[in-house]
């Protein structure tokens, strides 16, 4: 029983230098204008999802952290862009490396005065293209005339995804693309047919650059046991009720979790509230809540969006 007893003071000692430690690590990442997702085993400290330009950097700050023996980092790969036009609005959503490529990612897809750009861009991974490339195919789905046109770009392809009046303005929309973007394969999912006010946007693309955009940011999360917002709150709610907007007709669960039900269910509410002070459509939100066993894990307060 003593051996036992002792193992178990070791295990509970081990996992309390973690916790001191993800936290300290988390700290000091923050303090440094650094991102990346932060695991800790021991007094081994693992960063992912870091920006290539970046990752010196945040060795060294993860390094200098009391209590770290080994720090490794491990850089992010290109992730899915997604560029939609609905109407006036122009959505940019994927990973840039820092603010200097954010900035000049947005002043390549500069479309006027007749189109708002909202980029949901979370920082800490990587362009699949450079942001001249983005501009110039923003450019051409501008040119084409088109309302309602979807495209992602991931692994040197490109998808498009838009309906046209004839056949004529389909191939001048796939044309401008390909020469846009050239050396990219295209897929092409351009369908003729009367538009639709809402357009058919690819949702299940929309919901990965959604996930990719609160989890890249920290999560949409509470303090522990109550329902005061934590990190970023409202602001990154806000940010996906501007992405939610150019998908009028999809349906949004707002999934929360929490050991007491009550306070969860305030916390999805509180979500929801944000999302329709944006316009979002009351209509298509739905609120669960999931059972969680305690909340020191951010997990378990937090309130996921999934889109359908």
């Amino acid at each position: 029983m003593p051996a036992l007893l002792a193992a178990t003071g070791v295990f509970v000692h081990g996992a309390g230098i973690e916790r001191t430690l993800d936290a300290d690590v988390r700290t000091a990442l923050g303090k440094a204008g650094y991102h990346g997702v932060v695991a800790v085993t021991g007094r081994s400290v693992v960063v992912s999802e870091v920006s290539p330009r970046s990752a010196d950097a945040v060795r060294a700050v993860v390094s200098d952290v009391d209590g770290v023996a080994d720090a490794d980092v491990r850089t992010a790969e290109p992730e899915q862009l997604l560029v939609a036009l609905r109407g006036p609005e122009l959505l940019l959503s994927g990973a840039v490396a820092d603010d200097v490529e954010r900035r000049a990612l947005l002043d390549a897809v500069k479309a006027g005065d007749d189109h708002r750009v909202t980029a949901a861009l979370r920082l800490g991974g990587t362009l699949p293209i450079p942001p001249a490339v983005v501009g110039r195919l923003v450019t051409a789905v501008l040119a084409g005339k088109v309302s309602d046109v979807t495209a992602t770009v991931h692994n040197g392809q490109i998808a498009v995804a838009a309906r046209v009046p004839d056949q004529e303005r389909a191939k001048v929309l796939r044309d401008a693309v390909r020469d846009a973007t050239n050396g990219l394969q295209l897929t092409d999912r351009v369908e003729v047919g009367p538009s639709t006010v809402s357009g058919d946007l690819n949702v299940e693309a929309l919901h990965d650059s959604i996930s990719r955009l609160v989890n890249g940011n920290g999560a949409i999360r509470f303090v522990q046991g109550t329902t005061a917002w934590e990190g970023h709150g409202t602001v990154l709610v806000q940010r996906v009720a501007r992405m939610l907007l150019v998908a009028p007709r999809a349906s949004i669960t707002l999934v929360a979790h929490g050991t007491d039900p009550q306070v969860a269910e305030k916390r999805a509410q509180m979500v929801r509230d944000v999302l329709v002070g944006q316009g979002v459509s009351p209509a298509l939100i739905a609120t669960e809540t999931r059972p969680a066993p305690d909340e020191y894990d951010p997990a378990t307060r937090q309130v996921d969006v999934v889109v359908r």
